[in-house]
């Protein structure tokens, strides 16, 4: 019984560890598609002729 408590418990771990690691990628993906957009932005005010010393 003890054998499979220990089971139960490593396999509530092991969910809980893939959990917290499953929304710290989606935080992650989510700023970088935050700054992807960003340089987008930037990008097309420099090709538009944006402010600048060109």
């Amino acid at each position: 019984m003890n054998g499979l408590l220990i089971i139960v418990v490593i396999i509530l771990s092991l969910w809980s560890i893939t959990n917290t690691i499953q929304k710290v990628t989606d935080k992650v993906l989510e700023k970088q598609d935050q700054q992807t957009q960003l340089l987008e932005e930037i990008k097309a005010n420099i090709e538009s002729g944006g402010h600048g010393d060109k």
